[in-house]
């Protein structure tokens, strides 16, 4: 059986040289936003509750608006959630990764017409 090539690409949107998101980056906030709260979140996607706590300081620092707050205490205790900034964010960068991978399909489409 012959191997079919395939085009492969992410997508990293940087502020100077740091990494503000990336594919990554976004399921963090997604889960954040679905589970509020930064520990679900990195437990729902297999990260170190540290490095998303370091990710979304960097995403907050680099942005013009907060992506994430946190809620303190309560009876149920603290949290994290987005702000509507942070859902357009999500949006944005989901929209673009969309029309990438389109983009990458017209390129496998033309690297087919070179290798048989």
């Amino acid at each position: 059986m012959r191997s079919v090539f395939k085009v492969n690409a992410g997508i990293e949107i940087l502020k100077g040289d740091k990494i503000f998101l990336n594919a990554r980056r976004i399921e963090l906030l997604r889960q954040v936003r679905l589970t509020g709260s930064i520990l679900a979140a990195s437990k729902k996607i297999e990260m170190s509750y540290q490095m998303a706590w370091t990710y979304i300081k960097e995403i907050n620092s680099l942005s013009p608006l907060p992506v994430v707050v946190q809620q303190r205490g309560g009876i149920n205790g603290g949290g994290a959630k987005l702000t509507k900034y942070g859902l357009t964010v999500i949006e944005i960068f989901l929209t673009m990764e969309t029309k990438h991978r389109e983009y990458l399909d017209t390129m496998e489409n033309e690297i087919k017409t070179c290798f048989f």
